[in-house]
């Protein structure tokens, strides 16, 4: 078996995976349960993936990798200028409605469902968050303003994804205009006071 293959295999695995979550949820995450789905022996899964925590582990990694690519690309897009790192952030998280489909909600659903299951150990996804909050306090030179940035991106993402409340296409463009008058506010009182 070639590794194109291979990481077809487990790419189908980590499918199952995030699908036997959303669908039954994480107590239902068994190994017979993503075997079953992907279409596998249980023998074969445990080829690729040793226990349950390397599943979950496997598909929180995935995900976040996903994410910081998609995120590195847009940061590096920016125009020059102030708090690049922060207008990245925005123009990802908060871009095209069209990128707020069914398969990121899927998705996101799997990770919130492992993440607020998991044992408490850090993860990639914490890791990666740790890191992209303190590169935007570093760059705004205010956390409390970085916080506030992520808290109302965090706030959306979490609203949509358990469905306390609709988000359309205008609210989000709404929502990523005022994050950026907030910036260029922020980026005026940088200026007069130095």
């Amino acid at each position: 078996m070639n590794a194109a293959n291979v990481s077809e295999i487990r790419s189908q695995i980590l499918d199952s995976v995030e699908a036997v979550v959303v669908e039954h949820g994480v107590r239902k995450l068994t190994l017979d349960a993503v075997a079953r789905h992907a279409g596998l022996s249980k023998s074969g899964l445990l080829h690729h993936f040793p226990s349950k925590e390397f599943l979950i582990d496997a598909l929180v990694a995935r995900t976040v990798e996903c994410w910081r690519e998609s995120m590195n690309r847009t940061i590096a897009d920016q125009a020059p200028g102030m708090f690049p790192t922060v207008r990245g952030v925005i123009s990802c998280c908060l871009g095209e409605a069209t990128e707020w489909n069914d398969q990121l909600r899927r998705t996101s659903t799997a990770l919130l469902s492992v993440m607020v299951h998991g044992s408490g150990k850090d993860t990639p996804l914490h890791v990666y968050y740790r890191q992209l909050l303190s590169q935007m306090k570093e760059e705004m030179k205010d956390s409390a303003m970085a916080d506030l940035v992520l808290a109302v991106i965090d706030g959306i993402w979490l609203r949509w994804v358990t469905h306390l409340a609709p988000i359309d296409a205008d609210r989000i463009l709404l929502i990523r205009e005022l994050l950026q008058e907030l910036l260029a506010s922020q980026n005026q009182q940088l200026h007069h006071a130095s």
